[in-house]
């Protein structure tokens, strides 16, 4: 397990820059590798990936030896799922397609104990040791990180209003969905999907807010990060396999003077 402090979510209070890596491959040993990369921070994504509560509590024990910090983006927002998660030793989250600041506010109460929320008490479990962590019921909530994603263009109009929720840790752009909600699937560059980008990341600039984006180019993640984002995810698990793997294959490939150009 890890110290109860989180490191995430002081250091991006602080206004330091934390960069990670989207993990979706569903391995523990591919995250364990990662966590001794030296990453702030590693999503695991339980949305879009082969990911369920046991592989994800596979994936977050094997980096606990290491500093990053894991955080699991839900496949929904079941206030049922959220606890179980908890009470697993999960306490930084990604929330995915949060449209309004009353959407945050439920999310935020399915993470707190009563009277300041709705989730359900455990005397014993992951979260405090089994039982062993006596003060951890009332302390949780503080050490608890939570981000919610603004995917489209309604949400994004509203950014401001959900950062401002209080328990709301980060606003994260989606720029994939982001991108297709305003009409331009497949395309982020868009001079209109970027303008909308910018508007959400520019809540940092100002202090309003702590933004993040998924931005695997290099030059996007550059460019956000002049735009105000703290919270960066600069590159996936799956990305590196399939960029370095490929690449491999293709200098071999070549020394082999009869293969066709386009093998």
């Amino acid at each position: 397990m890890t110290a109860l402090r989180n490191p995430l979510k002081a250091n991006l209070a602080e206004g330091r820059l934390q960069t990670g890596l989207w993990c979706s491959l569903g391995s523990a040993m591919v995250t364990e590798v990662l966590a001794g990369a030296g990453y702030d921070w590693l999503l695991v994504d339980g949305e879009h990936s082969p990911n369920d509560l046991l592989t994800i509590l596979a994936q977050h024990r094997a980096a606990s030896a290491y500093e990053t910090e894991i955080v699991v983006r839900m496949r929904s927002h079941d206030p049922d799922a959220v606890k179980q998660f908890m009470d697993s030793g999960i306490r930084s989250f990604l929330f995915p397609f949060v449209q309004t600041p009353e959407q945050a506010r439920e999310l935020v109460r399915a993470t707190r104990y009563p009277p300041h929320g709705i989730r359900g008490y455990s005397v014993s479990q992951r979260a405090n040791r089994y039982g062993r962590v006596k003060d951890y019921h009332p302390a949780a909530h503080q050490e608890c990180f939570i981000a919610v994603q603004i995917e489209s263009g309604e949400a994004a109009k509203a950014a401001a209003e959900i950062a401002a929720v209080e328990g709301v840790d980060a606003v994260f752009i989606g720029p994939s969905d982001l991108s297709a909600d305003l009409g331009s699937m497949g395309n982020p560059h868009s001079d209109h999907v970027q303008a909308t980008i910018r508007s959400v990341l520019e809540l940092g600039r100002d202090g309003r807010a702590v933004t993040g984006v998924l931005a695997p180019l290099d030059d996007d993640a550059r460019r956000y990060i002049d735009w105000g984002a703290r919270f960066v995810a600069v590159g996936s698990d799956l990305g590196l396999l399939t960029k370095h793997g490929d690449a491999l294959a293709a200098r071999f490939r070549a020394l082999d003077p009869a293969r066709p150009a386009t093998a």
